[in-house]
Protein backbone atom coordinates (compact mmCIF):
# COMPACT_ATOMS: atom_id res chain seq x y z
CA UNK A 1 0.00 0.00 0.00
CA UNK A 2 1.54 3.19 -1.01
CA UNK A 3 1.17 6.63 1.22
CA UNK A 4 1.71 10.05 0.57
CA UNK A 5 4.56 11.42 2.55
CA UNK A 6 6.09 15.17 3.17
CA UNK A 7 9.78 15.43 3.77
CA UNK A 8 12.01 18.20 4.13
CA UNK A 9 15.35 17.82 1.12
CA UNK A 10 18.08 19.98 0.16
CA UNK A 11 17.51 21.82 -2.75
CA UNK A 12 20.17 20.40 -4.70
CA UNK A 13 19.86 16.62 -4.23
CA UNK A 14 16.42 17.49 -4.65
CA UNK A 15 17.47 18.36 -8.68
CA UNK A 16 20.45 15.77 -8.66
CA UNK A 17 17.47 13.55 -8.27
CA UNK A 18 14.93 14.77 -10.68
CA UNK A 19 17.59 14.80 -12.94
CA UNK A 20 18.68 11.74 -12.87
CA UNK A 21 15.12 10.36 -13.24
CA UNK A 22 14.62 12.05 -16.44
CA UNK A 23 17.92 11.12 -18.30
CA UNK A 24 17.43 7.03 -17.08
CA UNK A 25 13.78 7.59 -18.01
CA UNK A 26 12.97 6.32 -14.60
CA UNK A 27 9.38 5.52 -13.95
CA UNK A 28 8.77 8.68 -11.39
CA UNK A 29 10.72 10.25 -9.01
CA UNK A 30 8.55 9.07 -6.30
CA UNK A 31 10.02 5.23 -7.06
CA UNK A 32 13.26 6.71 -7.20
CA UNK A 33 13.00 7.91 -4.32
CA UNK A 34 11.26 4.54 -2.46
CA UNK A 35 14.12 2.39 -3.99
CA UNK A 36 16.71 4.79 -2.77
CA UNK A 37 15.19 4.38 0.98
CA UNK A 38 14.41 0.99 0.39
CA UNK A 39 18.48 -0.04 -0.95
CA UNK A 40 19.70 2.29 2.24
CA UNK A 41 17.89 0.28 4.54
CA UNK A 42 19.08 -3.09 3.31
CA UNK A 43 22.74 -1.46 2.66
CA UNK A 44 22.28 -0.39 6.74
CA UNK A 45 21.05 -3.61 7.96
CA UNK A 46 23.56 -5.75 6.51
CA UNK A 47 26.12 -2.93 7.70
CA UNK A 48 24.85 -3.58 11.46
CA UNK A 49 24.79 -7.57 10.58
CA UNK A 50 28.61 -7.15 9.30
CA UNK A 51 29.24 -5.08 12.58
CA UNK A 52 27.40 -7.89 14.80
CA UNK A 53 29.82 -10.48 13.40
CA UNK A 54 32.71 -8.78 13.81
CA UNK A 55 32.06 -8.04 17.31
CA UNK A 56 30.83 -11.47 17.80
CA UNK A 57 34.28 -12.63 16.49
CA UNK A 58 35.72 -10.91 19.31
CA UNK A 59 33.40 -12.86 22.02
CA UNK A 60 35.04 -15.55 23.85
CA UNK A 61 31.77 -17.46 24.86
CA UNK A 62 30.66 -17.00 21.36
CA UNK A 63 33.76 -18.29 19.97
CA UNK A 64 34.05 -21.38 22.65
CA UNK A 65 30.12 -22.01 20.90
CA UNK A 66 31.36 -22.03 17.52
CA UNK A 67 34.43 -24.48 18.63
CA UNK A 68 32.05 -26.67 20.48
CA UNK A 69 29.52 -26.67 17.83
CA UNK A 70 32.16 -27.54 15.24
CA UNK A 71 33.56 -30.66 16.92
CA UNK A 72 30.12 -31.82 17.43
CA UNK A 73 29.73 -31.92 13.58
CA UNK A 74 33.08 -32.74 13.12
CA UNK A 75 32.53 -36.66 12.19
CA UNK A 76 29.32 -35.23 10.22
CA UNK A 77 31.45 -33.09 7.91
CA UNK A 78 34.07 -35.83 7.45
CA UNK A 79 30.84 -38.00 5.99
CA UNK A 80 29.40 -35.47 4.05
CA UNK A 81 32.76 -34.93 2.28
CA UNK A 82 33.72 -38.55 1.40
Amino acid sequence: MSVKATFVIDDGVLQDAREFVKKNHLKSLSAFVERSIREELTRMRQEKIRSALLSAGNDQLFMADVMEIQQAFEHADHETAS
